[in-house]
């Protein structure tokens, strides 16, 4: 199989996608397939940006909220519009549309400002960039928090918008794993979940770094070697799948 070349980089997010479906990967990746934009991917990243400004900001540079809200929500609307079009035209989850999420963002960062009442950041590892040596490849990556907890624990936090619940501490791992090069350990590690304000512990001692090296050493073998078979029961929430070869193949 001759393939376009490979991205020089890997990071959990491709790895998850190329578990999810090979070919997926291949077209995301590989071949530059645009997934579909969906709401939920401007609400999440809104979340994210919110938070991360209002803990990084300078006591009294926020007035509110409401008015951080309000200038990452626009803002972020405005780019998305300008990269995958008119919002009327973005895909949305039952009810969750642009004024749900405009509405519940506002509610998901006050949750995150109440938490924080309880929970501060250690040092100043808010959206902390790393790239990491394996065997053959660099691992990138940005790291939600690191946080200390009312006990005094270090505690690695990835902050979730998304209505599914997690099913696995694969990102918290490699993200554990990542740190730890860098000489920090965490206590613990777990996801904010910004539906509910709650957080869920996750333990990582089966995924030491030794399996996680070995999980993406593995991965990055098996890209280069062209191995990008596709998960058929994954295509319902394909972002891609018109560009797929695989599907629509039923006969009439």
């Amino acid at each position: 199989m001759t393939i376009k070349e490979l991205p020089k980089h890997i990071s959990y997010s491709s790895l998850s996608t190329w578990q999810e479906c090979g070919w997926k990967y291949y077209l995301t990746k590989v071949e530059g397939a645009q997934e579909a934009h969906a709401v939920w991917f401007t609400g999440g990243t809104a979340v994210h940006k919110a938070t991360e400004l209002w803990d990084l900001q300078t006591p009294g540079d926020i007035p509110n909220a409401e008015m951080l809200w309000n200038k990452v929500w626009f803002d972020q609307v405005a780019e998305d519009e300008a990269l995958h079009g008119d919002m009327n035209t973005w895909q949305f989850a039952k009810r969750e549309d642009m004024s749900w999420w405009y509405g519940e963002g506002l509610w998901m960062l006050d949750k995150w400002i109440e938490f924080r009442k309880s929970w501060n950041v250690y040092e100043d590892f808010v959206e902390k960039e790393y790239e990491i040596a394996i065997d053959n490849a660099t691992v990138k990556m940005a790291i939600d928090r690191v946080m200390v907890d009312f006990e005094g624990n270090r505690v690695l936090l990835d902050i979730k918008t998304g209505a599914s619940s997690q099913r696995h501490p694969l990102q918290l791992a490699v993200y554990a794993w990542a740190l730890e090069k860098q000489g920090v350990t965490v206590d613990k590690a777990g996801f904010w979940d910004a539906r509910t304000g709650n957080i869920s512990l996750w333990n990582l001692q089966n995924l030491h770094a030794e399996r996680i090296e070995d999980m993406l050493n593995t991965f990055d073998k098996a890209r280069k070697e062209t191995i990008f078979l596709p998960n058929l029961s994954n295509c319902g929430r394909c972002g891609v799948i018109s560009a797929c070869k695989y599907v629509n193949s039923r006969v009439q």
